[in-house]
């Protein structure tokens, strides 16, 4: 039965360079159309599920009205069960709120808040066209607290161009005196079909100025789904300044963006947060609920513009063209673009790439009696070969397998060996 509610918001003040995720610039209209629909798709959830974890991700949540929010909260509350001990997350953007809004997201019963910090350089962030200062991401951790909110992640990447292990070091040392519960941070990827993307393959001649590529309006068309495996949300419209020479345009390379990534482990690990997955960090008993739930192949459903659902072993997501899903749901048809059944070797390929994202590894044992095969002597060469390598460790008596240091950081090298 599914333990988890993703509801996605695919609206955002501004489009990062970064960004692939399913989300497009807010248009107020449009935005109440488009609530009106996922209150729909909300209302046929099986009212029998009782959830324990609930994640409004985006796009930016909070780039709707107070107003707004708190209507869809008290709707997913009233027409769905949460379990007395729920997490419900959702996440912001420091250029997207206020203390109201937040004191009414606290009040309205959401009760762990992610936000999408990046960077505390200038500098940085305006590569990555975020909408907030450094000053202003500090001042919405505090407001945060001053809301009531007693569990904040804050998101950070790595490996920014023009970024090096001096700025990245203060970035993390200015996220710590904040004191967030939760800390994740992520090397920068550039996908295809990215703003980031184009730019570092045709590098412009001259600099850019601010808001120099305005996003097309989500209403125009389809723009994606979200990832099946990890549904967050992203980010808002390309903005570049303080960029003098196209030079600064170059990814960093793999060594100083593996000596960031050491460091992070090096320093939180120091200031008590526990390194639990490959890219988050928490303090005792503040791991993400709902992300645990991901990695361990949990049911879940997912609600919004192309949104992912795992059900029963099926696979489903819904249609990524915001017209099309309004007008389904507004003529009581099924938002659902595909449906996808999982096969056994599939879902045992899954286990082991999700699993082992968590440091603490999987159990091969536990797995065994699930999937009801003999893992440990089907996958015998393949461990023995990762652990000749230096990037796995096996305990033949507890049966536990998890990533090593090394491992961590050529995860996908391990991870292919099971697929």
């Amino acid at each position: 039965m599914a333990q988890s509610l993703y509801i996605h918001i695919p609206f955002c003040l501004k489009r990062c360079a970064y960004c692939d995720f399913v989300s497009g610039i807010f248009d107020p209209l449009k935005a109440d159309e488009y609530i009106n629909a996922l209150k729909k798709e909300i209302s046929a959830l099986p009212r029998e599920t009782e959830f324990s974890t609930l994640f409004i991700g985006g796009g930016t949540p909070t780039t709707l009205s107070a107003h707004t929010l708190k209507d869809l909260i008290y709707y997913m509350f009233s027409h769905l069960t949460f379990n007395g001990s729920y997490e419900a997350t959702i996440e912001t953007n420091p250029g997207t709120v206020d203390f109201e809004k937040l004191h009414a997201l606290r009040l309205a019963g959401i009760n762990r808040i992610s936000i999408g910090i990046q960077s505390f350089h200038d500098d940085e962030l305006a590569f990555l066209g975020r909408i907030h200062t450094a000053e202003e991401a500090e001042h919405a951790v505090s407001l945060a607290h001053d809301a009531g909110f007693e569990n904040i992640g804050i998101d950070l990447i790595y490996g920014i161009p023009g970024q090096n292990i001096v700025s990245w070091r203060k970035t993390l040392e200015n996220a710590v005196r904040l004191k967030p519960t939760h800390i994740s941070a992520y090397e920068l990827t550039v996908e295809k079909g990215t703003m980031l993307y184009e730019y570092l393959k045709n590098p412009p001649l001259s600099p850019f100025s601010k808001g120099g590529f305005i996003e097309s309006p989500l209403s125009r068309g389809n723009i994606g789904v979200c990832s099946p495996l990890w549904q967050r949300g992203v980010r808002g419209d390309f903005a570049m300044k303080n960029i003098s020479k196209a030079d600064n345009l170059k990814l960093l390379d793999e060594e100083k963006i593996i000596e960031m990534y050491e460091y992070t482990i090096d320093y939180l690990t120091s200031k008590n947060y526990i390194h639990y997955e490959i890219s988050n960090f928490a303090l005792p008993d503040y791991f993400c609920k709902h992300n645990l739930n991901y990695w361990d192949r949990g049911e879940y459903y997912g609600a919004g513009l192309g949104a992912h659902s795992f059900i029963d072993h099926k696979r489903f997501y819904n249609f990524g063209d915001l017209e099309f899903y309004i007008n389904a749901l507004t003529e009581n048809k099924s938002p659902v673009q595909k449906i996808e059944q999982i096969t056994n070797d599939k879902a045992i390929a899954e286990t082991f790439f999700l699993g082992l994202r968590k440091t603490g590894g999987i159990n091969l044992k536990t797995v065994s009696e699930s999937y009801k095969q003999d893992l440990v002597s089907m996958y015998q060469n393949e461990i023995k070969e990762l652990e000749e390598a230096g990037l796995v460790e096996y305990n033949s008596k507890s049966f536990n397998l998890r990533l090593t240091r090394k491992g961590l950081l050529l995860s996908n090298e391990v991870f292919t060996k099971f697929i």
